[in-house]
């Protein structure tokens, strides 16, 4: 691993170095270039947007959106030193939490009580089981959290909301950097950013990430490594219309697929390091391959035609160590099954969309229409319901690489030709088509801006289950209302109906077919611009009712169906340069959701639904030092707190969960051309364990560990 990571930041080095001997030439539009002293001033990092991307179709300016919406830039998650969308990104969003149990296979975001939707580039990446692969910062533009349903992109998410990942793309102006990322644990990491055009006339445009990275975790044996590649080119036909095309491959290779520990004492009740892994099985290796074709069209100054074909095919396998209950004679031993488990992941994906402004008399309208069409499909096979044979492993005096299993794939089995039954398998096929308009309509010389919205919705879907099958047919009609009323040029008040509906596929653990997930969201809230747009806030409060959750089983790919949940609660965001060199992300959120209806489970009406928290509060604030003498130092502060979490699994005997309390640190220095950045995580070096539960008897506790205190030193060349 010592030597890959070496290779990798040589090669990737190299590549930039030559890349920067090209651009040697001389360009007369480099240093007018205003978006460059953007970029790298002093005081103006940005940390604060206004705009939606094209992604979301709407061109109205965020402050006017009838809706909560939060921005992430890539500085933001720069000067945290995160290198993918995994590592506490939802610490800028509020009320929104991470379940931390696949190592870099799926994000999997929780907000407002309910499981919230992955879009890459407005297209619906939502799993048919696990995944997408999270997506690396060095490919990442922003990130865009979307609080609702956001029935004018898509309505197939949960009702409380989906986040959208911009991708970078050719912006025609000559902009290369190279970052490099040292820390704890032998990490080792280099990407290169390469931005320009191909010819005189600017038509041709091209931008070129590559990077390239290995590491070991803090757990025992824990390793892995990434690289990644993604070429995009933009050709402009005119000033008005342009084809774009974008390719992202990622290839991950990881011994573990989570950083779960398990115990018969209760939660947090290991060595902070300990493993159930062993440094002989077969690792999990992931791959990711992601194709974006986008046409433009702008026509008759306000109105613009967008196409967009985008394909993902995305896959992992490999091997995992899994303890299902208590050893019967020895609590001290954990009895392990070797599991087998692997995925497949293909989306398919047509954009057709029109957008423009036309006016009825005095009235003017922002009007949206398109349609959608959704093809995915699931392909795993696995060994959780028949590996069988136990490996015993000692929490008190563990002892490993008694075994050579690198050819095994777990269960009673040799090879994986040996698990082609249906009994090993979960196949399923989710389709669907959608068409939609909306039409905002300003009043009152434009202070008044009313959405109505439409949606229409066909979805058909096939699963074998482990051998049991099934179909569904669904459709749906869900309405969209907002209100936003502009007190003046920098704040407004707004008000959102909204409805959702998102098909599923697959078989419930009880053995009846999923049924469509249905909800409801109500939300009233105030935004402001601060400083001449310096800074902004959010407050809101929503309510959401839901049909039913969808909850996947703690120790399967099975699946739980329960009933009705009400999510209420209150939101505040604030985002941007407060001051001179003062950069904040500050938000809190309480989270209020519960289970109101369930006639297969009844005992748990009132329970709290899955990983809920209901107190969490996040600042992050970096401060550039008004010194003469230490000019370009700043200084970083941050801080996670949650309160009141709930286990994975809704349980009628709910066990208390530790407080998570994380403070981190860091000093930086940068001008113009170089940036560095030193940061420290968990400095208090608190033990902290995020998303747990316990198994069906109760007699099992799981948690997924935290590190240590880490540090981590990024350094980037603006080239």
């Amino acid at each position: 691993m010592k030597y890959r990571g070496t290779t990798i930041f040589a090669v990737v080095l190299s590549i930039s170095i030559s890349a920067n001997a090209q651009e040697k030439q001389p360009d007369t539009t480099k240093n007018l270039s205003l978006d460059e002293v953007s970029i790298f001033s002093k005081y103006f990092k940005r940390y604060k947007s206004s705009q939606l991307s094209e992604m979301l179709r709407t061109p109205t300016p965020l402050l006017n959106v009838p809706q909560n919406i939060q921005i992430l830039s890539s500085e933001i998650l720069r000067d945290q030193a995160v290198y993918n969308l995994n590592e506490s990104v939802t610490r800028n969003v509020s009320g929104t939490l991470r379940e931390e149990l696949h190592n870099g296979i799926s994000p999997d975001i929780y907000s407002r009580g309910g499981y919230i939707s992955a879009q890459r580039n407005g297209v619906d990446m939502r799993p048919l089981g696990k995944g997408p692969l999270a997506d690396d910062i060095s490919i990442i533009e922003t990130v865009e959290f979307l609080k609702g349903p956001s029935n004018f992109m898509h309505a197939m998410s949960d009702p409380a909301g989906s986040y959208n990942i911009v991708t970078k793309k050719p912006t025609g102006r000559t902009r290369n950097s190279v970052d490099v990322l040292m820390g704890s644990f032998n990490m080792l990491r280099a990407a290169v950013d390469l931005d320009g055009k191909l010819d005189q006339k600017n038509k041709l445009q091209y931008r070129l990430n590559v990077m390239g990275m290995g590491s070991k975790g803090f757990l025992k044996y824990d390793r892995n490594s990434k690289i990644l590649i993604a070429p995009s080119l933009k050709y402009k036909f005119n000033e008005n219309s342009s084809l774009t095309g974008e390719y992202i491959y990622q290839h991950l290779n990881y011994l573990m697929l989570s950083e779960a520990q398990t115990s018969p004492y209760g939660y947090g009740t290991l060595p902070r390091d300990f493993t159930l892994t062993d440094p002989s099985i077969r690792p999990f290796i992931g791959k990711d391959h992601n194709a974006f074709l986008t046409y433009q069209n702008k026509f008759k100054q306000d109105w613009q035609f967008t196409a967009k074909v985008s394909y993902v095919n995305s896959g992992y396998d490999g091997t995992l160590f899994w303890v299902n209950g208590i050893n019967p004679t020895d609590k001290d031993i954990l009895d392990r099954n070797l599991v087998y488990d692997s995925n497949k992941y293909n989306v398919f994906s047509t954009q057709a969309y029109l957008n423009g402004v036309f006016k009825t008399g005095k009235i003017k309208h922002q009007f949206i229409t398109g349609i959608d069409l959704n093809r995915k499909s699931s392909r795993s096979w696995d060994t959780w319901a028949t590996a069988s044979t136990i490996y015993p492993l000692s929490i008190s005096k563990p002892i490993y690489s008694e075994t050579i299993l690198n050819n095994g794939i777990g269960g009673n089995f040799s090879s994986e030709n040996d698990i082609s039954s249906d009994i090993n398998k979960i196949h399923r096929r989710l389709n669907y088509v959608s068409v939609y308009a909306m039409d905002e309509i300003a009043l009152l010389d434009e202070k008044l801006r009313v959405s109505l919205g439409l949606r229409l919705t066909s979805s058909d879907g096939k699963t074998n289950d482990y051998g049991q099958k099934s179909e569904s047919r669904d459709w749906a009609l869900t309405p969209r209302l907002g209100l936003n009323y502009a007190l003046n040029n920098s704040s407004a008040v707004y008000f959102l109906y909204d409805k959702t509906f998102l098909p599923q596929t697959g078989i419930s653990i009880e053995g009846t077919s999923l049924k469509p997930l249905k909800g409801t969201s109500y939300e009233v809230g105030v935004k402001k611009d601060w400083a001449n747009g310096s800074w902004n806030t959010t407050l809101s409060l929503y309510n959401i009712y839901r049909n039913r959750l969808i909850t996947p089983d703690p120790t399967s790919n099975l699946l739980y169906q329960t009933g009705e949940s009400q999510s209420k609660g209150i939101e505040f965001d604030l985002k941007g340069r407060i001051a001179k060199g003062t950069n904040v992300v500050f938000n809190y959120a309480y989270t209020d959701s519960k289970i109101t209806k369930d006639d297969l489970h009844p005992a748990n009406v009132g329970m709290a639904t899955p990983n809920r928290v209901k107190h969490i509060q996040n600042t992050w604030i970096n401060y550039l030092l008004p010194i003469e003498k230490l000019e370009g130092f700043n200084v970083s502060l941050g801080y996670q707190l949650l309160i009141g979490r709930s286990e994975r699994m809704t349980t009628t005997t709910p066990d208390n969960l530790k407080d998570i309390f994380r403070l981190d640190s860091g000093i930086g220095w940068s001008n113009e051309k170089y940036n560095i950045n030193l940061l420290v995580n968990n400095v208090l070096n608190s033990k902290i364990y995020s998303t747990a539960w316990r198994n069906k008897t109760g007699d099992m506790y799981y948690w997924v560990q935290q590190a240590p205190v880490n540090a981590r030193l990024s350094f980037r060349i603006n080239l």
